[in-house]
């Protein structure tokens, strides 16, 4: 299998885990650590596929509209991952809102609302 398809199949890969991230986001569902864990696993791979798609010449690209079609999954790629990350912070944040704060005292409190 060739650079570029291994590169397509990857980036494949990554859009569906991090639909699935998604999905569990907009259901307000933290990610659990098996999908996160996955989730580096394979950027990870997308990095080191990157870094030898570099030293491939340009020249040497056989497949210019199958490179185009890669560029454009890894721009859907990483737009996915940065509306994940918003997401999983906004939920992290509401969650943290709702944590009792037991070990505050009412002074404590006060000092921090004056």
């Amino acid at each position: 299998m060739d650079l570029l398809n291994r590169y397509q199949q990857l980036c494949e890969e990554i859009y569906l885990l991090l639909s699935q991230e998604n999905n569990l986001l907009k259901q307000e569902q933290v990610p659990h650590q098996h999908l996160l864990h996955t989730k580096r696993t394979l950027l990870s791979k997308l990095e080191f596929l990157t870094e030898q798609c570099k030293q491939v010449e340009k020249t040497g690209v056989e497949d210019k509209k199958q490179a185009q079609r890669l560029q454009q999954k890894l721009m859907k790629i990483f737009m996915l991952d940065r509306e994940n990350e918003k997401m999983l912070l906004a939920l992290q944040m509401k969650q943290a809102v709702h944590l009792p704060c037991k070990n505050a005292s009412s002074a404590q409190l006060q000092d921090l609302h004056d």
